[in-house]
């Protein structure tokens, strides 16, 4: 495990989700909807805002995918104003949509607003184009 020096020298500034309430998720900037993570219906935010992706820490625990610590630690704020310190991501999630698969690699967030949250990291990886037309 690295020591806490060695992480907040590795830190990058990143754009990390801020929980909000479902009906502000329906702004035009986000897409709300239903794909498919380890062959069960997940219900996931697109938002393009955001710098990572994400899945709901208990969604992992039941499929016992393989987590790892990632080379950072990330400030998650929530809406109360209180902030949570995430470094553990599952890589290589079955993620798939309209019948293709399209690995994510997740980080843990133990906040369930969202089962899963895909951020510009999994949308520029798979060179997704977000049309909300």
């Amino acid at each position: 495990m690295k020591d806490t020096a060695a992480r907040s020298e590795a830190r990058a500034p990143t754009r990390t989700y801020a929980i909000r309430a479902r009906e502000e998720a329906t702004a035009l900037d986000v897409i709300v909807g239903t794909l498919y993570l380890f062959d069960v219906t997940v219900y996931v935010l697109i938002d393009p805002r955001s710098t990572h992706s994400y899945i709901f820490t208990a969604l992992v625990a039941k499929k016992m995918s393989s987590i790892e610590s990632t080379d950072y630690d990330i400030k998650v704020p929530n809406p109360l104003g209180q902030s949570v310190i995430v470094n553990l991501v599952c890589h290589n999630c079955p993620l798939k949509v309209k019948g293709y698969e399209f690995p994510a690699d997740l980080i843990l967030l133990p906040f369930r607003e969202f089962d899963t949250i895909l951020g510009m990291d999994w949308l520029s990886l798979h060179d997704a184009m977000v049309n909300c037309k």
